[in-house]
């Protein structure tokens, strides 16, 4: 009879323990639930991408609601594959906010290639490829390469030329130039599309930021017209620029 009052003593204190640790545990949890909800996602360092585009690209796969779990899935995810991103930094400030860094791979140019555009970077790499269009980088039409491959530098015949169109990228950025195309004609020499007017701008020289900088005050005067304005020639003097237009 004792030994049956002990056993259930016994019992009942083990249910209770357990009562008490399942409550200690559930209050544990719903205090980590509070603590480490996220308050704050930051998202930084593109140019290309809006918040949202990266936020659905980063978050596809990691936990946005809890800090601790997004630990988990973020480790478990691995780096996050984004096209046109070169680098993604990722961390977690304790104990409610998540702070994203991304950064963009470095373009200066495009071509079109069996209806892709295939962007490339100043050493003349193949970085990524897309049907997307960005205003930044041009296009670049008459570049002749005999393979084109990603993340493999495009086979043409003067590889300095990808320093001359890195050099023109920076300055029609510089000046706020839009353009439709940047052209290397057969003779080596540039030139740039702007609706119907073809602007030749010669050689890559010193006067270089000059034409475009000539180019960029005059882009909204010429833009409705058509024909072609020579800068070819172009000597510091704006009285030698000539636009000889057509019907």
């Amino acid at each position: 009879m004792d030994t049956r009052r002990r056993t259930h003593k016994g019992l009942k204190i083990a249910v209770i323990v357990l009562i008490v640790i399942a409550l200690m545990a559930a209050a544990a949890f719903a205090a980590a639930r509070r603590v480490f909800k996220v308050k704050e996602i930051n998202i930084t360092g593109s140019d290309r991408y809006s918040y949202d585009e990266l936020y659905k690209y980063i978050f596809a796969n990691r936990n946005a609601d809890n800090t601790i779990l997004f630990s988990y899935t973020n480790k478990k995810a691995g780096t996050p594959d984004i096209p046109f991103i070169a680098k993604t930094d990722i961390s977690v400030k304790w104990p409610d906010t998540i702070n994203i860094t991304v950064y963009d791979k470095s373009l200066v140019g495009y071509v079109e290639y069996k209806g892709t555009n295939m962007y490339f970077d100043k050493d003349g790499v193949v970085v990524d490829s897309s049907s997307d269009v960005f205003d930044d980088v041009p296009k670049v039409t008459g570049l002749q390469f005999k393979t084109i491959v990603i993340n493999h530098k495009l086979d043409v015949e003067d590889p300095g030329i990808f320093g001359t169109i890195s050099d023109i990228k920076q300055y029609i950025s510089k000046y706020k130039l839009t353009i439709d195309s940047l052209n290397i004609e057969q003779d080596g020499t540039l030139s740039v599309d702007i609706g119907g007017v073809k602007a030749l701008l010669g050689n890559n020289d010193n006067l270089m930021p000059d034409k475009i900088y000539e180019l960029s005050c005059m882009a909204d005067s010429i833009k409705d017209l058509k024909g072609v304005l020579h800068l070819e020639k172009y000597d510091g003097n704006s009285q030698n620029i000539i636009l000889k237009e057509t019907e």
